[in-house]
């Protein structure tokens, strides 16, 4: 049976840029769930210690030299962290344009949100959350959301679920993404992108609960499944 190629997005950690990570709960997840991880890599270093803005003036030389790993990936997965940089936003427009299924964990769920507008509004539309209720904590479960009726909820085949939370700040709504859940400060929880096979972010880390969580589990599941379809 074939097993679809899952292209990790990896990230620079932006304190000295001397290294590329991707937690390795992803990859185990992605495993487990019957896919192939492939790391991504920027094509490029110097650039990367100006700003996490794309970077138009070398945009098309390196877009050339990913397009051939993008073309052999089945769908992609954006992990969580603190900041994303112009390759992984062409890695999601590449993905966007040729409806390759995509998951987008914490962070990478807001460069969902964000990647088609950065530029147009010169931010990523991100707001530090003011709420009384607690969105970042190492605790295993931290607090309820209300899933609406959207492809998530058919996945996860319930109304409310309890999730964990590893984020200080959290994006406004804007007409490119359907919100399919939301806690109850009415903080966006989960998004999906429209007329597309399978384009789903979530807030929480699914990745940290693979092992104890089937609501997790169904998440991979569900992404594996429509990689498939390729």
């Amino acid at each position: 049976m074939k097993k679809p190629i899952i292209g990790l997005v990896g990230r620079f950690e932006k304190k000295d840029f001397d290294s590329i990570f991707i937690h390795d709960e992803y990859r185990v997840a992605i495993l487990n769930s019957g896919g192939i991880p492939l790391l991504l890599l920027p094509p490029y270093f110097e650039q990367m210690k100006e700003k996490t803005a794309f970077y138009d003036d070398i945009t098309f030389e390196y877009r050339e030299l990913m397009i051939p790993l993008l073309d052999c990936c089945d769908g992609f997965l954006f992990s969580g962290g603190s900041e994303w940089f112009g390759y992984e936003e062409f890695i999601f427009q590449y993905a966007y344009q040729k409806n390759k299924p995509v998951l987008g964990i914490c962070l990478g769920m807001q460069l969902m949100a964000c990647t088609f507008y950065f530029h147009e509004f010169n931010s990523d539309k991100t707001v530090p959350i003011k709420s009384n209720i607690l969105h970042q904590s190492t605790k295993e479960y931290v607090h309820e959301i209300k899933i609406m009726d959207s492809k998530l909820k058919k996945i996860l085949g319930s109304e409310s679920i309890f999730v964990n939370s590893r984020h200080s700040s959290c994006i406004l709504k804007n007409d490119f993404f359907k919100v399919s859940s939301m806690s109850e400060d009415e903080v966006i929880e989960s998004i999906e992108i429209p007329n597309k096979k399978f384009m789903i972010g979530v807030q929480w880390h699914p990745e940290s609960l693979f092992w104890k969580d089937d609501y997790a589990k169904k998440i991979f599941q569900a992404f594996l499944e429509s990689c498939l379809d390729n």
